[in-house]
């Protein structure tokens, strides 16, 4: 690349990381104005939406999140995926790398606050290699409508999602205030395969959910 080029390229990565920072500023706002009863409200049409998507219903192994800081609820997936007996799993708080590490759960009970404030399976749940979850569901600080995802800006998410199965899907879950029309990206970054609201199910990359070993 030739040394005007490299600036040019250099220049684009900083206003993308300009937007980044400000996007994140905007879709917080958002989201600290939104009260517990608007976010279970919400949140339970959103689980519901989920609930209905081929990607639930399909998938053996399920990567759930316990949300923070306004994130939609997902503890109406939980008892549903055990009642279909899926396995469920949780990240936990201890990063090796940029990898999250996931424990399995058999019931509510068994996630207990970790080191940040956020509940996560004990220390006794059974490990599940990220190669064998056949979905993440995955939340974020906003989406936009083609499956891109803005997250907190550690990119554990995305460095986790790109270690996984090729077979595997991602779902991200959002409140219909998070959803905006563009969002700048790199090569970290990934796409999800659908993103649902409590009022829309919008299609991303939207590959098959057959998750069957290929």
């Amino acid at each position: 690349m030739s040394g005007a080029g490299q600036v040019a390229s250099e220049t684009v990565a900083q206003e993308g990381t300009a937007r980044k920072v400000s996007l994140r500023e905007e879709l917080t706002a958002r989201r600290k104005a939104m009260t517990p009863d608007i976010i279970d409200e919400r949140g339970l049409k959103v689980q519901a939406r989920f609930l209905a998507t081929p990607y639930y219903q399909k998938a053996r192994t399920v990567a759930l999140y316990a949300p923070i800081r306004g994130e939609v609820p997902t503890r109406d997936i939980l008892i549903a995926a055990l009642q279909d007996e899926k396995i469920v799993c949780y990240p936990l708080s201890h990063v090796h790398g940029r990898i999250l590490s996931f424990r399995a759960i058999k019931s509510e009970a068994e996630l207990e606050p970790g080191r940040l404030g956020v509940r996560e399976p004990t220390n006794s749940a059974e490990l599940i290699p990220v190669d064998q979850i056949d979905l993440f569901v995955v939340p974020g600080l906003g989406f936009t409508r083609d499956g891109k995802r803005l997250g907190r800006g550690g990119g554990y998410y995305d460095a986790t999602l790109k270690a996984a199965s090729a077979r595997s899907r991602r779902v991200g879950l959002a409140f219909g205030d998070q959803i905006v029309d563009t969002m700048p990206t790199t090569n970290d970054d990934v796409d999800m395969d659908l993103v649902v609201t409590e009022s829309e199910t919008m299609r991303g990359l939207y590959r098959d959910w057959d998750f069957l070993d290929t």
